[in-house]
């Protein structure tokens, strides 16, 4: 299994142009892919809806889009008729086996009066990927101070550590005073095998990634094939007064019961849609009961 994640930067590379055929160019042939920084109806993207233009890119793959940045982008139509439209900008997850369910939640949020901020969140969902399920999270976090990165760090590590105990999308007797809010369908599986990938704008001597990794029990797919590289930049811009951050920023961490699993950890340095580089790993998934046809 090839996972891969990546922060597309609304498919903007360090030329300038805005480009998601060159996007997906550097995720095809992956078998689950998290993109951070996808637009939809955005003036500097073209008003465009870049999840469904991913997805029409890649038809091939199941996909869900998450967003907690959500703000109007309506406009009239020639007759009046309002034009219903949000400006979202968020995290999409690409799967070859089916999504069998998702939800979204929203990271703490600090005010800086000097500096834009804005709303952040991060995807969980459950991937039926060949021989069992597993929960993939796409995180994304702010850019701005450690203060704020180690409250979203937290909240994403209770989040991680409660899905198993709660259950997912719903749970439980299927119906209520006769109606069947199932779909007659079964509850959909949380497991606990998991994958945690993003931009956690955090290099591995943060006290923030310490912070994830202690609160968590998740394993850095660096640390178990390619620790000499494990502070390579994953950045291909140097820090600047607004993004403050340097470093290998961009991480894939797997449960400890998938640790014999990482065959490869690798960083697409040739990878030109962004301002950050893609990161890969491969996982053998047979070797924990899966079949990775």
């Amino acid at each position: 299994m090839k996972v891969i994640s990546y922060n597309i930067q609304f498919g903007r590379g360090m030329d300038g142009a805005i480009d998601l055929v060159r996007t997906c160019r550097a995720i095809r042939g992956a078998d689950i892919v998290c993109l951070q920084e996808v637009d939809q109806h955005w003036k500097r993207s073209g008003e465009r809806d870049q999840a469904a233009e991913i997805a029409g890119l890649l038809p091939t793959y199941y996909h869900v889009y998450g967003s907690s940045f959500d703000v109007d982008a309506s406009a009239h139509s020639a007759h009046g008729a309002v034009v219903n439209r949000r400006r979202r900008h968020g995290n999409m997850i690409l799967s070859r086996w089916p999504i069998s369910s998702m939800r979204i939640f929203n990271l703490p949020k600090q005010h800086f009066a000097d500096s834009f901020n804005m709303q952040m969140t991060f995807v969980e969902a459950v991937i039926d990927a060949a021989g069992g399920a597993l929960r993939v999270y796409n995180y994304h976090a702010g850019y701005l101070r450690s203060e704020e990165r180690l409250e979203q760090v937290e909240c994403l590590a209770d989040r991680f550590q409660r899905s198993p105990h709660e259950q997912g999308a719903w749970s439980g007797k299927p119906d209520i005073d006769g109606d069947d809010w199932s779909n007659w369908r079964p509850a959909p599986a949380m497991p606990r095998t998991a994958l945690v990938c993003g931009d956690f704008n955090a290099s591995p001597d943060t006290e923030e990634y310490r912070l994830l990794i202690e609160r968590t029990g998740l394993v850095d797919c660096w640390s178990l094939v390619d620790a000499a590289n494990q502070r390579v930049t994953t950045l291909k811009h140097a820090p600047s007064p607004d993004k403050r951050v340097s470093g290998k920023v961009d991480h894939i961490f797997v449960t400890p019961d998938l640790r014999d699993c990482v065959k490869a950890a690798v960083i697409d340095d040739d990878a030109d849609g962004s301002d950050h580089k893609p990161v890969q790993v491969v996982l053998d998934l047979a070797r924990q009961g899966f079949s990775d046809r």
